[in-house]
């Protein structure tokens, strides 16, 4: 079974922001394609999913060092990306693969 992906969208002071995230359970990481950077939160998976993540979201103007903390479900994502400059909610729907049509 492959890492899911979600389809992200971020609400930020810029307006929102779309993009993905892949979830590696596994290794307790998260990575953001958001912003046209890539962006890796390591940490880790509690029982029920939820995570906690240190990392930095890279914008166009700086890096924000941070702590992204959130939950999965079977075909959502929801989590908050907390900064020195704020907090940037993001939610996601399961990418649909072929793999994984309904």
């Amino acid at each position: 079974m492959r890492d899911p992906v979600y389809h992200i969208q971020m609400k930020s002071a810029m307006g929102v922001k779309h993009g993905k995230a892949e979830i590696q359970l596994q290794n307790g990481q998260v990575r953001l394609e958001l912003l046209g950077c890539e962006d890796l939160f390591t940490g880790e998976f509690t029982a029920g999913y939820l995570f906690e993540a240190a990392g930095s979201l890279k914008t166009a103007v700086r890096e924000l060092p941070g702590i992204l903390r959130g939950f999965l479900t079977e075909d959502r994502f929801q989590a908050v990306f907390h900064s020195e400059h704020g907090d940037f909610p993001m939610e996601g729907i399961l990418e649909q693969g072929p793999d994984k049509q309904q």
